[in-house]
């Protein structure tokens, strides 16, 4: 179990989903948010925050998993075959800014990502994902 989960963080790290995995954490934090449920609807949105800073690194990550199209759209196509929802009714108006507090204290500058989030970015993906 110790190996899996050394093995595990350093597929974290090398994928980049430091602030996907904070937001998750604060989700978890606030209402009870399952963590892997929170970290699937939350990835395509990080992703899609990073932009151009990632393509060739989606492209890759499609061409090893045989995917003839875009990456994200293909989690988010994954995620509705398994009926995860794309948003977060629970999410409090009033909670975004500590929300995204939480999740910045977490990633920032722990996690190595390639987009730094500031404050509003991350107030801005929360809002996204918000029910």
């Amino acid at each position: 179990m110790m190996e899996a989960a050394r093995v595990a963080g350093l597929a974290f790290t090398r994928a980049y989903v430091g602030n996907v995995h904070a937001i998750a954490h604060a989700l978890g934090a606030f209402y009870d948010v399952p963590h892997g449920l929170a970290n699937a609807v939350i990835m395509p949105y990080v992703l899609d925050f990073y932009g151009e800073k990632i393509q060739k690194k989606l492209v890759a990550l499609a061409n090893a998993a045989e995917i003839a199209g875009d990456f994200v759209a293909e989690i988010r196509a994954m995620n509705e075959r398994m009926g995860i929802p794309t948003k977060f009714d629970c999410i409090k108006v009033q909670d975004v800014p500590a929300l995204a507090a939480h999740a910045l204290r977490e990633a920032n500058p722990l996690y190595p990502v390639p987009v730094i989030m500031d404050k509003e970015d991350c107030v801005a993906l929360i809002e996204q994902v918000m029910g």
